[in-house]
């Protein structure tokens, strides 16, 4: 399995959440469990969609949902209970039609803990990929690529 290198970048489109460690979530070595940090990356994936206009009900609404087809996460340190993690997750520039983003979770005292990549395709209610996506889509990521556009330069992932 490769590792993975690529970290978020000047000019992507970031937003940042607090998660917060409850006890409930760490295992009998006295970590986050790592199935965890998938919820955390998806709590972040949901509120960065619905600031740029895109949320859950929206899409319900316009007959669209966007699976998860692609989720590679890399552990790089524990999450411990009590402990207030930042996650970072950022648009990766040029992933359009699929959506392409990438996350970083941090601890209290900024050290990356995990990265995690996923990639989403917007489908219509019958699970088929839009040739053309409904319009709320496309204000979707024309508000992407107007905030990368408002950052600078950016450089597309692995480059």
């Amino acid at each position: 399995m490769k590792r993975i290198k690529q970290r978020i970048e000047r000019g992507w489109d970031v937003l940042e959440i607090q998660a917060a460690v409850n006890f409930s979530e760490v295992d009998s070595m006295r970590i986050v469990w790592h199935g965890h940090y998938l919820r955390y990356c998806e709590s972040a994936r949901e509120a960065y969609s619905a600031a740029r206009g895109l949320s859950y009900q929206e899409m319900e609404r316009v007959g669209s949902v966007a699976p998860v087809v692609r989720c590679q996460l890399e552990y790089l340190r524990p999450a411990r209970a009590g402990q207030l993690l930042t996650v970072r997750v950022a648009h990766i520039p040029q992933s359009q039609p699929s959506l392409g983003l990438f996350y970083e979770v941090l601890a209290p005292d900024g050290a990356l803990l995990c990265v995690c990549e996923t990639v989403q395709v917007f489908v219509d209610a019958s699970g088929t990929p839009f040739l053309t996506p409904p319009p709320p889509v496309e204000a979707f990521f024309a508000a992407i690529q107007g905030r990368e556009q408002a950052q600078g330069p950016a450089r597309p992932a692995g480059e």
